[in-house]
C-alpha cells in the first residue's frame, strides 16, 4: 500500500540489543514491559497482514501503525545501550557488524524459507510464471538484505524485498542505525528534533510508503522521524530531571488502551489519525513503558513476548505462505478462518522453535567467533 492511510508492512521486531551483543556494550536496563508491548505489537502486525493477504482488511486494520512504535523504541533503547559506548570509541563499523549479528540470521532464514516456496511451485506445479534466473537473483539479493526493483509480479514484485515484503522495514533498520551511529558527533537534543520535525513534515507531504518500488523512498521519512524521536527521548531524559519522573509510568496503560483500540479498529483511520499517533502518542509509550516496573508471571510472559516479537516479524510472511498453499491443497479452497486459524498459532509456534534452536544459537556462534577473531576491536570498539 503505497498511498496516505496504510502500510502493508511494518517495521522490526527486533530492534533493540540482545544477549548476543550485551557482552561488547555496556548493560542496558531492562525494560520489560516495552518488551511484552513490542511482542503484541509484532502479533498484532501478524494478524494485520493475515486480514489483508486474504482479503479481509478489517483483521487490525490500523496495526500497520505499529512501525513508528518499533522505530521509535529502537531509537531509544539503542541510544541507552550503545550511545556511551560509540562516544568512547566504537568504531561505526564494529557497531555496524554488531546490528548485523543481531539482525541477519532471521532476515537469511526467512528468504530461503520463501525461496523454497517458489522452488516448490516450480518443480511441483511447473508454474511457468516463475523465472529460476529471477528467483534465484531474488534470492540473493535477500540474502544479503538489499532491495529488488524490478522484481514480476510472478515472484512478489512490485515489492522491493519480494520473496518477504516486511524485509523491507529491516533494510530501513540497518540504514539508520548506521547512519545514527555515523552521524553520533552531532547527534543531541536539537538535531533529533530537527529530524522528527523533518521527518514527520516529509511524511505530511509524500505520505507512507516504502515497501513498493514507486514509493521506495517515502519510507525513508517516516523511519528517521520515529527513530529520532526514540533518540530524542533518550537525550530528554539525559537533560531534564523531569522527564525521568517516575510518575510516567501512569500513562502507560490508558495509551496501551487506546492504541489497542486504534489498532483493532475495524475501519482504516485517516492518514492524519495515524501521524498524530505515530509523533504523539508512540514516543510517550516508549517514555511512560520505559518506567513500568513489571513483576512475577506479568514479567515473564512480557519476556517471553519480547524474544518473539524478532522473530513474528521476520518470519511470519514465509512461514504463512508455506501453511496457506499445504491447507489449500488438502482442502481445495481457501478459507479465510482455517487459514487464520492455522497461520496464527503455526507463525508463533514455529517462530519459538526456530528462536530456539536457530537464532539464538547461530547469533551466539557468530559473537563467538567474532571475539576470538578480534577481540579487541570487538570489545572497545577500536
Amino acid at each position: 500500500m503505497t498511498d496516505r492511510t496504510a502500510t502493508r508492512a511494518c517495521a522490526p521486531a527486533g530492534s533493540g540489543p540482545d544477549r548476543s551483543d550485551r557482552g561488547v556494550t555496556r548493560q542496558r536496563p531492562h525494560y520489560a514491559a516495552l518488551d511484552g508491548l513490542r511482542g503484541l505489537a509484532a502479533i498484532s502486525v501478524l494478524l494485520f497482514h493475515l486480514g489483508h493477504w486474504q482479503g479481509h482488511p478489517w483483521l487490525a486494520a490500523n496495526a500497520g501503525l505499529a512501525v513508528d512504535f518499533f522505530f521509535c523504541l529502537s531509537g531509544y533503547v539503542l541510544s541507552v545501550a550503545y550511545r556511551e559506548t560509540l562516544d568512547q570509541g566504537m568504531a561505526t563499523r564494529t557497531f555496524a557488524v554488531l546490528r548485523l549479528v543481531r539482525l541477519m540470521p532471521l532476515v537469511i532464514l526467512g528468504t530461503l524459507i520463501s525461496a523454497a516456496y517458489l522452488a516448490a511451485r516450480i518443480v511441483l506445479l511447473h508454474d511457468p510464471a516463475i523465472s529460476v534466473a529471477e528467483l534465484t537473483r531474488a534470492t540473493a539479493f535477500g540474502l544479503l538484505c538489499l532491495p529488488m526493483l524490478d522484481a514480476s509480479r510472478a515472484i512478489g514484485g512490485p515489492q522491493v524485498f519480494p520473496l518477504n515484503g516486511p524485509q523491507y522495514t529491516l533494510f530501513l533498520e540497518i540504514v539508520v542505525n548506521i547512519a545514527w551511529a555515523a552521524l553520533r558527533r552531532i547527534d543531541g537534543m536539537g538535531s533529533a528534533l530537527a529530524i522528527v520535525a523533518a521527518g514527520y513534515a516529509l511524511m505530511a507531504l509524500v505520505g507512507i510508503g516504502g515497501d513498493e518500488v514507486a514509493s521506495f523512498w517515502t519510507g525513508l521519512p517516516r523511519v528517521f522521524g520515529a527513530f529520532y524521536a526514540g533518540v530524542g527521548l533518550y537525550h530528554a531524559q539525559s537533560g531534564f530531571a523531569p522527564i525521568r519522573d517516575a510518575r510516567w509510568r501512569f500513562l502507560f496503560w490508558p495509551l496501551l488502551g487506546f492504541s489497542a483500540l486504534l489498532f483493532y479498529w475495524p475501519q482504516g483511520l485517516s492518514f492524519w489519525v495515524g501521524w498524530s499517533w505515530s509523533l504523539i502518542v508512540s514516543p510517550l509509550l516508549v517514555l511512560s513503558g520505559a518506567h513500568v516496573v513489571l513483576r512475577g508471571r506479568v514479567a515473564r510472559a512480557s519476556a517471553v513476548l519480547g524474544a518473539l516479537s524478532f522473530p513474528v516479524y521476520a518470519l511470519h510472511y514465509p512461514i504463512f505462505v508455506w501453511i496457506n498453499a499445504a491447507y489449500q491443497a488438502i482442502l481445495g479452497s481457501r478459507s479465510f478462518a482455517v487459514g487464520t486459524g492455522l497461520a496464527l498459532p503455526g507463525v508463533l509456534i514455529a517462530s519459538w522453535l526456530i528462536l530456539r534452536w536457530w537464532d539464538e544459537p547461530v547469533r551466539r556462534a557468530m559473537t563467538t567467533w567474532l571475539r576470538t577473531r578480534a577481540p579487541q576491536r570487538v570489545a572497545n570498539g577500536v
